[in-house]
């Protein structure tokens, strides 16, 4: 979907939006959301932390991924302020299977299931740290609400909702000072943030602008392992050291510092017609990344820094990889689109709740110089395509939900019953090329690819209050998972469509000895189907290959939880004890190739076995 019909929908629809506490039914019920009312289950039943609003108030953070930064059993790998690569891992899942773990902003997936490691962390910052009012945190997959991606948890951003006219302007400085191996320098950085809300009748307005500018401190160090010898070029500037495995290394360069910059365009109406909601978001991001400022340690006899070639220090000679100081440009361009629809079903104890959400990347290049533009070989390695291009169009997602609830089924108090039908498509298309960052001119494919994959699935969550002292909840998704139209570096289909099929069953039973204890066991089955890059992407350089899998398993984990939950006068104890086994676990693996660069690979493990409190 074009940009241009994104926002023709969006402005056709600004006088249906938002989402307000209002009473949904008959008088005698109380006043509760949409969302406590259609899936309290799923907070009941799985163990939850929430980041309140008087908390964040607390608290001074510049990116979104700093407000649940504390939560326990919960890590973001964000290496600086401004890093697009902040993955997260929650319980057994590390921080590195990103394809794990959830993360929505008011119904809408920020979370990246396209590809693995870094490049998979989720989008935080299509979401400013000014529009969050809560942060809801569940762990495991104990809900059929979620899919098996939920295995190590889900992040629900709630943002705010206008209740009057409000301007607000917001702002920090940020200064690092850094001191390591070869590099000695100080860091810059800043962010503003502007919104202007509203409440006119039954219509909220939310607008917002924010910008972050940061320079990140130097994140990979280059080094080689010495030989006795005296062959090379003899240097000075070698900082010998360990390496993160124990090796003796010498270290002769690092990555410099890192401008991450973006700018976040948002706004989110709302409209209450009687008693139903709709609400729509608009998010547009401009995100440019530049590492230009490489450090090399290495000076010859005349001063002259070198770049290439074997180098001798104190008796030991060591090859230098010269595209490590290669020059790194990313311009990245998204679109996040969101439509909901909630209300009661007619004069029913029913209550309803539609959501549709579009993710698109207008635009993703990132350029590789192939060589520093100081070194002498400079010009004669892009003259021959010796640098890289590589561009993501036809890449992003669309998701759909349409799900019902109610607290009295059959007009019994005691049982409750969510339902819920969902659809999603996700789409990746990698599309390397040999390049001239000179003269902007493209080269060979190195082996452009992707595919999509696409889910049909629908869920029912039962609960039934046997007593004050007892509670038991059943749940089931029923998941039709395709993946299809992989394609190579010359548009053929490279392997057949997958079709599968998998039912997860969930129960959790609930013992309330005293109004102030509760203990909970909870047991589920969840699948995590593959993402398109484990399958389809397929890409080779001189110094960097990527093989997937278009026949690799699903997922499939077994996953137990008891909680102990106590009450205090002012505040509450919870222990959780989880155990999942999960067999046939992906995982991308990366090694080093014989001639030097690396080589990742997608490759199962029997199983994984974990167990935490």
């Amino acid at each position: 979907m074009s940009i241009h019909k994104h926002l023709f929908i969006f402005l056709a629809l600004t006088s249906c939006l938002l989402v307000s506490h209002t009473s949904l039914i008959a008088e005698e019920l109380p006043e509760i959301t949409i969302k406590d009312r259609l899936f309290e289950d799923t907070t009941v039943i799985s163990p939850t932390s929430v980041v309140t609003e008087e908390q964040l108030e607390k608290v001074n953070f510049a990116t979104t991924e700093d407000a649940i930064a504390l939560e326990p059993n919960l890590i973001v790998r964000r290496r600086f302020i401004g890093d697009p690569n902040g993955v997260i891992g929650i319980r057994g899942s590390n921080m590195f299977q990103g394809h794990r773990s959830m993360v929505f902003s008011n119904g809408i997936p920020l979370h990246y299931h396209l590809q693995t490691r870094w490049s998979g962390a989720p989008r935080w910052s299509l979401v400013s740290p000014g529009e969050i009012e809560e942060i809801e945190v569940i762990y495991g997959p104990f809900s059929a609400e979620y899919s098996g991606n939920s295995m190590g948890g889900v992040v629900n951003i709630k943002t705010k909702s206008p209740t009057e006219r409000k301007f607000t302007l917001e702002g920090n400085l940020f200064v690092q000072d850094y001191d390591e191996y070869g590099t000695d320098d100080t860091y810059n950085g800043s962010r503003g943030f502007f919104s202007y809300e509203d409440k006119l009748d039954n219509l909220t307005i939310f607008a917002s602008y924010n910008r972050l500018d940061n320079d990140g401190h130097p994140q990979s160090f280059y080094s080689s392992t010495g030989t006795a010898g005296n062959t090379g070029t003899s240097v000075t500037g070698v900082i010998p050291g360990e390496n993160n495995k124990k090796s003796d290394v010498l270290y002769y360069g690092d990555n410099g510092s890192e401008k991450a910059q973006s700018d976040l365009l948002s706004l989110k109406l709302g409209y209450d017609l009687g008693d139903y909601e709709l609400r729509s978001s608009l998010a547009y991001e401009q995100r440019d990344r530049r590492q230009q400022n490489l450090n090399n340690y290495l000076t010859d006899e005349n001063g002259e820094t070198v770049w290439s070639g074997t180098v001798n220090y104190n008796g030991q000679d060591m090859s230098l990889r010269a595209s490590n100081f290669e020059e790194r440009y990313q311009d990245r361009d998204s679109l996040l689109f969101g439509l909901g629809l909630s209300g009661p079903i007619g004069q029913t104890d029913w209550v309803f709740d539609l959501h549709y959400s579009d993710f698109e990347i207008l635009k993703d290049k990132e350029i590789r110089t192939g060589r520093n533009p100081l070194d002498p070989d400079y010009v004669t390695t892009n003259e021959s395509l010796g640098a890289r291009i590589t561009e993501s169009d036809d890449t992003g997602w669309e998701t759909f939900d349409a799900k019902a609830g109610t607290d009295y089924l059959f007009g019994n108090e005691k049982a409750r019953l969510s339902v819920g039908f969902h659809y999603d498509e996700y789409e990746l298309s990698v599309k390397p090329y040999n390049y001239d960052a000179i003269n902007n001119i493209k080269g060979d494919s190195r082996g452009a690819s992707g595919g999509e994959t696409s889910t049909k699935a629908v869920f029912a969550q039962f609960g039934y209050a046997f007593s004050e002292k007892y509670d038991l909840a059943l749940g089931v998704r029923y998941e039709d998972w395709e993946s299809k139209g992989a394609f190579s570096s010359d548009g053929d289909v490279v392997v057949a469509n997958r079709d599968e099929q998998e039912i997860s069953p969930k129960m959790s039973l609930g013992y309330f000895p005293t109004n102030d204890v509760a203990i909970r066991y909870s047991v589920a089955r969840a699948v995590r189907f593959p993402i398109v890059e484990e399958l389809y992407r397929n890409e080779s350089a001189e110094n960097f290959e990527f093989i997937s899998d278009p026949n690799i398993e699903p997922e499939d984990g077994i996953h137990h939880n008891l909680s102990i939950e106590k009450i205090l006068n002012a505040g509450q104890v919870k222990l959780n004890i989880f155990h999942e086994t999960v067999d046939d676990v992906i995982f991308t693996f990366s090694g080093e190739l014989a001639g030097g660069g690396s080589q990742s690979t997608t490759l199962p493990v029997d199983e994984v076995e974990t167990t935490g409190v």
